[in-house]
């Protein structure tokens, strides 16, 4: 199984998702933490599952959902690398497009 790398920005993303859903329903948030980290494992042993956008420039780019938002990541040999999570609804072409 490939190792799960999570850039800062994109463990950022998860403790911001966590503090947004904790508002309503703090088992909420450690639920849907917990979701997004297990599909994090997920596409670590079949990143292929994930899919390209016609709105990102970057073709190593691959995306998957879980709930309303968006694991943005790349794959190697020995690695997946979690660049971002983000609300579905975002736009990935300003986040992603420049090669990031």
């Amino acid at each position: 199984m490939r190792k799960v790398i999570l850039t800062p920005v994109a463990r950022l993303d998860l403790l911001e998702i966590w503090h947004f859903i904790a508002r309503d329903s703090i088992d909420a948030a450690d639920r849907v933490t917990e979701e997004i980290r297990a599909a994090f494992n997920g596409l670590a042993v079949m990143p292929g599952k994930g899919h390209q956008r016609t709105d990102v420039r970057n073709p190593v780019m691959r995306f998957w959902s879980v709930y309303s938002y968006v694991i943005g990541y790349r794959v190697d040999d020995n690695s997946l690398t979690v660049v971002r999570v983000i609300q579905g609804n975002r736009n990935f072409r300003r986040l992603f497009g420049r090669g990031k």
